[in-house]
């Protein structure tokens, strides 16, 4: 936990909601507390998972990933997809309307993509493109795909019992797993990071790959869209199927 909270510099938002303590609602600073420690769990998940297969420690993962994590912060929100410039936007308000200022409670909502920086930094880092690039290719994949929506849906679900909630985050991991590795894919396909540089460029080069591999992008997207079209919502075993669906990208 120590290198993810260094790699995302937590020390000065931290202390900026330490700060409201008697100047805002506790609701509010409450709300703002507890989405920095779920970025931070979320940050730790990753950063564990690079230690334990390359056995690297707290000094070697702040070197390899506090820097791009830096990179990624101004970015943000442009490079999300637009699911999640909404999503980002409707979370500072639940904590606006519980009390959190209102610049504050936008620096934390942006912070929840940044718990994926290791996975943006690897994927930069192996085919030797810049982080921003490779994260605009990311997002547009994200939501071209409906990634982020399936993950957002998915997280939403917090009853059942404890198999099963440990089931949803599996699954969640897997989505992750498998938008890296589609936009691993197209990155290879494109070859040049200007591919990524900017949205227009992300799009055309997510558009230039689905035609490429057209069958298999009509299968997932129709499999996703006839899902969504029954309505009811998302179940377990419908976010299965589109998972699977998706997994046959790649």
């Amino acid at each position: 936990m120590q290198a993810a909270r260094v790699v995302l510099d937590f020390g000065d938002v931290w202390a900026r909601v330490e700060a409201l303590d008697g100047k805002a609602p506790a609701a509010g600073q409450t709300a703002l507390f507890r989405e920095l420690a779920y970025v931070l769990r979320g940050q730790t998940y990753w950063l564990a998972r690079r230690a334990g297969k390359d056995g690297q420690g707290v000094d070697a993962l702040v070197e390899a990933y506090r820097r791009p994590a830096d990179a990624l912060k101004p970015l943000f929100p442009q490079v999300l997809s637009p699911f999640e410039q909404k999503a980002a936007v409707r979370r500072a308000a639940g904590w606006i309307k519980a009390g959190a200022p209102k610049d504050i409670a936008h620096q934390v909502a942006l912070y929840r993509p940044l718990s994926i920086a290791a996975v943006l930094a690897d994927l930069a880092r192996e085919r030797n493109w810049p982080v921003a690039a490779a994260a605009r290719l990311y997002h547009q994949i994200g939501g071209t795909f409906a990634f982020d929506r399936l993950r957002a849906a998915a997280g939403s679900r917090t009853a059942g019992d404890v198999y099963e909630r440990l089931a949803v985050r599996r699954l969640i991991e897997d989505l992750l797993d498998e938008q890296a590795s589609l936009t691993h894919a197209v990155m290879a396909y494109a070859g040049r990071p200007e591919a990524g540089e900017d949205a227009d460029a992300a799009r055309s080069t997510v558009n230039a790959w689905s035609s490429l591999n057209g069958e298999a992008v009509r299968t997932a997207k129709s499999t996703i869209a006839d899902i969504e079209k029954e309505g009811g919502g998302w179940s377990f075993a419908k976010l299965t199927i589109a998972n699977a669906a998706l997994r046959e990208l790649t």
